[in-house]
Order: structure tokens, then sequence, then C-alpha cells
């Protein structure tokens, strides 16, 4: 039997340009080894600002040599088991994630990295990490209660809309920020109680006028005027979660020259924490279990983003989109075609 053909892409130099340092070869399907399986991707998410950084030589924690496979996410289905597999069986649905898995027709995998999800759908892909993530580290980070005023940055993005959802059903009153009526809309759909486009509003100072007692929890992942904007706000014993600053990757640091942050925070009993999913893998399980659950019962809306990107012809294109600012949801791509 003729085994099938598998493509990948890959880093191929450093560079700014994601489209100019990348490219798609031939890869090995491989055998699964012992508590192996042999999984067929369909749908890879797209994290753009990783992926920038990968080819920038710019994560901070760990640097890429090229040549480097490139994706993260994926989900997909078990087309081969390897010795020792007992749980799963061919034909499962799994979700996975691991730097150089995500950007490929196949992949092998350990099962200890794997889990069982009800679909391979794009939906699933959004919940698993990316939901994931914003659970964990809103409830986590950012010891979410009830009761208490939460604000999110790029809220109608793969992340944000997820953090609303679980902040709101915990009882808290919502803001969220994003950039165009369209996507206030929709946040506003799923029980955002502030939505504010800011590029028609000064977050700062609707922070300021409509919210005088401050906010007890931030979560960003923007950076830069938004961030000021939260700190600047931040309540008496209130909680910025910082999990990323898209509006300064492939750009020069911005020179900042303000008051020390302990001016800011001191007098607030205030704080800002620092949150990458990594860190937090023990809360995956659970967070996983809940979310799924609240999908399946119609209790959890899922933005995918509605522009098609179809094989690895169009990551590039999928990792610009998502750079840009423009998607609503999670941004994916159909691998199987």
């Amino acid at each position: 039997m003729t085994k099938p053909k598998s493509r990948k892409l890959i880093m191929t130099q450093y560079g700014e340009d994601f489209r100019a340092c990348s490219a798609i070869v031939d890869a090995n399907i491989g055998e699964p080894g012992y508590g192996e399986v042999l999984v067929r991707n369909v749908y890879a998410g797209v994290n753009g600002v990783y992926d920038l950084n990968m080819i920038r030589d710019a994560v901070s924690y760990i640097s890429y040599t090229p040549p480097t496979d490139l994706g993260i996410e994926v989900v997909g289905r078990i087309e081969k088991l390897g010795p020792g597999v007992r749980d799963f069986k061919v034909g499962d649905a799994v979700a996975t994630w691991k730097v150089g898995s995500g950007y490929r027709d196949y992949q092998v995998a350990n099962v200890g990295r794997l889990y069982k999800v009800p679909s391979a759908s794009p939906e699933i892909l959004c919940i698993m990490p990316t939901g994931i993530s914003g659970m964990v580290g809103v409830e986590q980070v950012g010891e979410l209660g009830t009761g208490e005023t939460v604000a999110v940055s790029a809220a109608a993005g793969g992340l944000g809309h997820i953090i609303v959802q679980v902040a709101k059903k915990a009882g808290n009153h919502v803001i969220g920020i994003c950039g165009s009526d369209e996507k206030a809309e929709k946040l506003r759909e799923i029980g955002c109680d502030r939505a504010i486009n800011y590029r028609t509003e000064d977050v700062a100072d609707v922070l300021k006028r409509e919210y005088p007692n401050g906010i007890n929890i931030a979560y960003d992942s923007v950076g830069g005027k938004i961030y000021d904007a939260f700190i600047d706000n931040l309540a008496v014993k209130g909680r910025l979660v910082i999990s990323g600053y898209t509006s300064e990757v492939g750009k020069p640091w911005e020179q900042v020259t303000s008051p020390r942050l302990y001016q800011k925070l001191y007098f607030r009993s205030a704080s800002v924490r620092g949150f990458i999913n990594p860190h937090y893998e023990e809360h995956h399980p659970y967070a996983a279990e809940r979310l799924i659950g609240l999908y399946l019962r119609g209790e959890l809306t899922v933005f995918v983003d509605p522009n098609p990107f179809i094989g690895l012809e169009q990551v590039p294109d999928a990792v610009e989109h998502l750079l840009s600012g423009k998607n609503l949801g999670k941004v994916v791509v159909k691998l199987e075609k």
C-alpha cells in the first residue's frame, strides 16, 4: 500500500517577513512508536505573534534555528496506533499542541499530549488550547471571583471572547476592548456589558469616566496604550494579567518615560502578573473538560474567523490576516482538503 503524501511548512531563515522566511517541503510521515499514534491534521490554529517571533528569533525563552518546523496547535484524527496504545482508537478526533506540529499534514504524537475531543472542528480548535489559556489565565492568575469589573483587550479575538464569557458566567461586569463596531456588536451578543471600540473612543477616558472605582481584573494581550489605560485604572487590589503584547511585535521597543510601576500600584495594593500557558499545565485538563462541556450544552459561543484559509499554501495569508487585527475570532487553516 502506497503511503499518502505529506508536507509541512518550515522556517527557512531569520527575517521580518513570515512569508519570505517560510517554505513548504515534503515530509516523511513516520511510523508511530511505543505509546504514539499517527494523526492526520485537519485544522491548524494560527498563532501569528509566535510565528512571527520565531522567524525574528525573538522568542524570549528559546531560539529556533532554521530549518525549523512551524505551527503549534491542531485538531485531527488518529490514523494509526503504535504499540502500547490502549485508550485511543483509529478514527478518534484529538486535539494537541506542540511547536512544529501544526503546519503539516501528518504528525506522530505521544498519547500523553493528546486530548480526545468530540470532533475535529474549528470550534474545538478554538477551545483547545486557546480557550484553555483564557480560562486558566483569568481564573488562576487573575483570581477571578464574582461581582467584580473585568476588562479584556482584543476581546473579539480567539482568546478574548472566551475570557469575556468565562468572566460573565462567573457573575462579573465585563468590558471588552475591540477595534470595530462589528466586533463591539458581537461582544454584546455574548453578554459583554460595555464594548469599547478603541478606534472611535479613548479607552483610558472611558474607563476613568465610567468606572471611577477602577477595574478589578484587566486581561491584556495587546500592550501599548491599552496596557497604560489598564494600569492607570486598576482598582484597589486590582490585578492586571499580561498574556502578550501584540501592539509591539515586529516593531522597535517603545522607550517609555514615566513614573516607576510601584508608584502606580503601591497605594492601591494592585499587581501586574505575567502569564504563559506552559507554566500552568496542571490546570489544563479541568479547564478543557469544563469548556467542552459548556460548548456541547450550547452555553459557550465560539467565534471562528469567517475568512477561509485552505492548505499550507495559505498559512502566510492567515498569519498576515491575524497580525492585521482584522480577524473576528480564531483564525484557522483547513489542512485536509
